[in-house]
């Protein structure tokens, strides 16, 4: 039998059933240089990532995320990406925030969010951060 007639061409598994797609992570980032290789990072640890500049409501996302990712920065004269964070929901995805200065670091914990990554130096975390996260 070859894969044709197993359907794994049409995106069926060799079972017979649909395949399933990998947990969505949300990431929030109006910078597209850093928004690109977010999202490269995090495709790689077999998720489905999806760029959002600005975000209002999280009933605006078209997809259900398992979690979210938000670089905390003070760059933009606007409402930065991470204010959306204070504007969600208490059951909303867990929050995987990044900083680099003392401030954002203080926001990051202003804003609840679930883990903080410190840059440089925890960036290699983010994708096995997401992995735990999305598992539980």
């Amino acid at each position: 039998m070859d894969d044709l007639d197993r359907g794994t061409l049409l995106g069926l598994t060799p079972s017979g059933q649909r395949g399933v797609m990998p947990p969505v992570v949300l990431i929030l980032e109006a910078r597209t240089e850093v928004a690109t290789a977010l999202e490269a990072a995090i495709a790689l640890a077999n998720l489905t990532p999806i760029v959002i500049p600005h975000l209002e409501h999280l009933s605006d996302v078209p997809y259900v995320p398992a979690a979210i990712v938000v670089r905390i920065a003070f760059e933009s004269v606007s409402d930065p990406p991470h204010a959306a964070i204070a504007r969600l929901p208490r059951d909303r995805p867990p929050v995987v925030a990044i900083a680099w200065a003392e401030d954002e670091l203080e926001e990051a914990r202003r804003l609840k969010c679930d883990v903080v990554l410190h840059a440089p130096h925890d960036i290699t975390r983010l994708c096995e951060t997401l992995m735990k996260l999305v598992a539980t």
